[in-house]
């Protein structure tokens, strides 16, 4: 068996971590123990789910209280008996220092996975610990992933090898627009005489929820339709700023317009119901997201912060810079919602054409995992 050490900030439902429990949940039969080391001591939204299925948890300190204590926890993790013959490290620009202990510590298979296009301080020490980082994760790393060449190329440099490894997911479980009627609808709380819009994302500045409460307000405020349909937002997620987006909302009595939904853990039961996916992310890796609604059957409008990749190529995805004006955005919406809905057989085939299945990217990892076993 190989042991595999996932490294992570937190285990809380972010597209990384999410992705990485579709490959633990599976990984029975395939050779590969995956275990967990997180940079915090609270119990995170997948925490339950590893722990009571015999999985591993392992807690280092922050680094943020101290980089000398974070490594040291590290290496003698790293130095245990028995030792972990992978170190696969999930955590942006960090990644780097953490191959270089893994390194120190004698493991022979140092993975690095580039997941972001951006880091959210611009300090001198962030940028000198970013620079640490990208040289570290170039030297020390025997394996380089990244989830989109934009990911690829902030991370580890424009001149600099890597393979992209598409982030996989069960796509062929989320049911399709099409398999639902207006009494579902209903029953989730959804009118069916409206354009439903949805956004799944954690509610952080980075995804720029502020920018989706300001659309609907212009919509709102000149009594647009689309489609020949009012409009109603659904945000669904969590976040630090999800207490000053609901004062939003209320500040500009958009109550009635704007639903907040919370965590949810049956997206791929219910995101079929929505009419039109939004992201207006100022940058991401990748948006998990977007291909997720495409997997659904919904049409995506999207920030150009988004990757290309984002787009699984029919004809579903159009992206739209957010400096264009909010009106530019509404017409967007509009042509979206009239896209025709295309089949679910022929957008799971695409997905798997573009290698998004859980198989190919197992059987990529363990590639790797074994090189130098």
């Amino acid at each position: 068996m190989i042991r595999v050490l996932h490294l992570f900030a937190n285990l809380n439902l972010g597209g990384a971590e999410s992705r990485m429990m579709d490959i633990y949940r599976t990984q029975e039969g395939t050779g590969v123990v995956n275990e967990f080391v997180i940079m915090t001591d609270e119990v995170c939204y997948f925490s339950d789910e590893i722990l009571t299925s015999g999985g591993t948890i392992h807690h280092i300190p922050n680094p943020r209280h101290g980089l000398l204590p974070n490594l040291l926890g590290l290496y003698r993790l790293l130095k245990c008996a028995p030792q972990y013959d992978v170190l696969h490290a999930h955590t942006s620009y960090y990644s780097g220092i953490a191959v270089f202990i893994a390194w120190l510590a004698g493991l022979k298979v140092r993975v690095v996975h580039a997941r972001n296009k951006s880091i959210n301080e611009i300090s001198f020490k962030t940028k000198a610990m970013f620079a640490l980082g990208r040289t570290l994760a170039n030297i020390c790393a025997t394996h380089k992933f990244a989830i989109s060449n934009d990911a690829g190329r902030f991370l580890f440099g424009h001149k600099s090898q890597y393979d992209c490894l598409p982030n996989a997911f069960n796509f062929e479980q989320f049911q399709h627009r099409t398999n639902f009627s207006d009494l579902d609808k209903r029953r989730l709380g959804l009118p069916t005489n409206t354009l439903n819009l949805v956004c799944i994302a954690r509610f952080s500045p980075v995804k720029n929820h502020q920018f989706l409460v300001e659309l609907l307000q212009f919509i709102t405020e000149r009594n647009l339709k689309i489609a020949g349909k009012a409009v109603c937002l659904h945000l669904i997620g969590d976040g630090e700023l999800r207490n000053e987006m609901e004062r939003k909302v209320s500040a500009h009595e958009l109550q009635g317009k704007v639903r907040f939904w919370g965590k949810r853990n049956d997206i791929a039961d219910i995101l079929g119901m929505f009419d039109v996916a939004l992201m207006t992310s100022f940058n991401e890796g990748l948006g998990v997201f977007a291909l997720e609604a495409q997997a659904a059957g919904l049409p995506c409008v999207l920030s150009t912060g988004l990757p290309e990749e984002a787009d699984i190529g029919l004809g579903m995805c159009q992206f739209i810079d957010l400096e264009l004006s909010l009106s530019d955005w509404q017409v967007a919406i509009e042509k979206a919602a009239n896209i025709p809905v295309l089949p679910k057989h022929r957008i799971d085939n695409q997905l798997k054409q573009r290698g998004y299945t859980l198989e190919q990217t197992r059987s990529t990892l363990i590639r790797a995992y074994n090189a130098h076993g």
